[in-house]
């Protein structure tokens, strides 16, 4: 096929080909750079965005995703809900108001976590699938679901002091089931 067109072709056909071949070895090592960028993709059933691993910046201040599952915090936790219903996080899938979920901003995605009220007792395991809270206060350590908010006791009020502590071994069968290797 391809002799068939150097056949076919003209001298100045020829002349151009040669000249864009030329060029050529200079852009197949980005074109296959390309192909490694950090987008996303589709696997079996799981839409992962590889970007989620990576050091990213918001609002000025630098966050550096852990790569390991040992973290144990007390701080205030938020909720969201309407705003964000059915908008993509951080892992690809959409947000869902009523699952029980959690956005951290360091935690490896997906992680669990165990959350605790620290003003009624009340404690619910989350999966972290999302980014965040990126609020002005660095008092907050995690936004959860609307509906976590409701089992947490807070919804009504808003926020609530917590402690949060990522459950290792419930964090890599999370990891495994989205496809991801566990730290």
């Amino acid at each position: 096929m391809i002799a068939d067109f150097f056949r076919s072709s003209s001298l100045f056909e020829l002349r151009i080909l040669s000249r864009c071949w030329k060029g050529l070895p200079v852009y197949i090592p980005l074109i296959l750079l390309g192909a490694c960028s950090a987008g996303s993709e589709y696997r079996e059933g799981k839409y992962w965005h590889h970007g989620s691993e990576r050091p990213y910046m918001i609002s000025g201040v630098m966050y550096y995703p852990q790569v390991h599952y040992k973290y144990a915090a007390i701080g205030e936790a938020s909720w969201y809900g309407y705003d964000c219903q059915g908008l993509p996080t951080a892992t690809g899938i959409k947000f869902d108001k009523d699952k029980l979920t959690a956005a951290h901003r360091t935690l490896p995605l997906p992680s669990v976590v165990e959350v605790e009220n620290l003003e009624n007792g009340r404690k619910i395991q989350l999966l972290i699938n999302d980014r965040g809270p990126f609020a002005k206060t660095n008092h907050r350590i995690i936004d959860v679901s609307q509906r976590a908010a409701k089992i947490l006791g807070f919804k009504a009020k808003g926020f609530a002091r917590v402690k949060v502590a990522c459950i290792p071994k419930a964090s890599r069968v999370a990891a495994l089931s989205y496809q991801r290797k566990p730290y």
